[in-house]
């Protein structure tokens, strides 16, 4: 049995420290390839002696591991929507990062994963995800997000108007910096940021949130995703920004942009005893009170 670890080419303390994580994948008798360009980085700070069979994202055959581990914080784990796909493929998500959302589990948690992996005997959440559709297919192959997609101004100066429907009906013109279109993961991100709600994980919603709204009364809304949201831009500019997580494209003015719910979900293996609501509630601080 064989698995992929991501990680991203900069030093943070886990990749520092990254021979525990490659222990316990050896302890657990499994395989390893690791990222291209992040076993090059290990391999020039001098963080690992040992060579291992590499992959990268044109080439691997993703459907061959029985998991993909993503070492560092959330951002890395988005990245890896890109490499699995609709294949189906779990993700371990080990923590790097400062709060940690969807990449929850601690170093010192990594080798009852592995060990609930080699026996098939682990639990995924199902993440939905979105899916963008657009005229000249800006994202090609990749055009899903776990976290949200985000229409936002280039230049600083002013704000844009989005026409937003929802189905065949007129939902609103936000006047605002930007609009995030954002899925349950992702309620977490951006939009909690901007003042939206927190949706937990298996609710079937996106939730609208407008980034600096003029109009005191426009706030965030919760919908079906089994609805197609359409949005067009305009303003003083002929372009603007347009991102799936935290890939960025430029969009034109008035071009149409079509979010809907992909037809297939992302696969996130859950340590026993792990639950969104505790993540949450210890990321977020609440309960820190001293009637409690």
């Amino acid at each position: 049995m064989k698995i992929a670890l991501y990680g991203k080419p900069f030093l943070n303390e886990l990749n520092k420290n990254i021979s525990p994580i490659l222990e316990a994948i050896k302890k657990a008798g499994l395989g390893l390839d690791i990222y291209e360009k992040y076993y090059k980085f290990l391999r020039s700070k001098n963080l690992i002696d040992e060579t291992y069979p590499t992959f990268n994202r044109k080439d691997v055959s993703i459907d061959q591991y029985a998991c993909l581990v993503s070492v560092g914080g959330d951002g890395t784990l988005l990245d890896t929507v890109t490499i699995v796909g609709d294949s189906g493929v779990p993700v371990v998500g080990i923590n790097a990062g400062r709060l940690g959302f969807i990449s929850s589990i601690s170093v010192e948690e990594i080798e009852p994963v592995l060990k609930s992996v080699v026996e098939d005997d682990f639990v995924c959440d199902e993440r939905s995800l979105l899916s963008l559709k657009t005229r000249n297919n800006l994202y090609g192959d990749f055009n899903y997000a776990l976290n949200e997609l985000t229409v936002h101004k280039k230049d600083t100066a002013s704000m844009i108007k989005i026409d937003a429907y929802l189905d065949a009906e007129f939902l609103n013109s936000y006047w605002a910096d930007g609009l995030i279109i954002s899925s349950p993961t992702g309620s977490t991100a951006y939009n909690m940021s901007c003042g939206g709600p927190i949706v937990l994980p298996g609710s079937e919603n996106f939730v609208v949130t407008p980034i600096a709204p003029h109009n005191l009364n426009v706030r965030p809304a919760v919908v079906s995703n089994d609805s197609e949201i359409r949005l067009k831009v305009e303003g003083r500019s002929d372009d603007y920004l347009i991102a799936l997580d935290s890939r960025t494209e430029i969009i034109r003015a008035n071009e149409e942009v079509v979010i809907s719910k992909a037809p297939f979900s992302f696969k996130l293996i859950k340590p026993k005893g792990h639950s969104f609501i505790s993540t949450m509630r210890n990321k977020l601080g609440w309960g820190l009170d001293k009637r409690n």
